[in-house]
């Protein structure tokens, strides 16, 4: 007990979202990190993300 309290997300540089993982260096909203085009599929417009 008590060694959940970490954090291993922080804010991203380029979408503001605290999704990007410091450890991986990679933001699982935008795809920073991992590619320079913004993170998108089909059916994220759908749900409105």
């Amino acid at each position: 007990m008590g060694l959940r309290h970490k954090r291993s997300h922080t804010r991203c540089r380029r979408c503001g979202s605290i999704s990007f993982n410091f450890k991986r260096k990679v933001c699982v909203k935008c795809g920073f990190g991992s590619t320079p085009k913004m993170r998108s599929h089909k059916w994220m417009r759908k749900a409105g993300y």
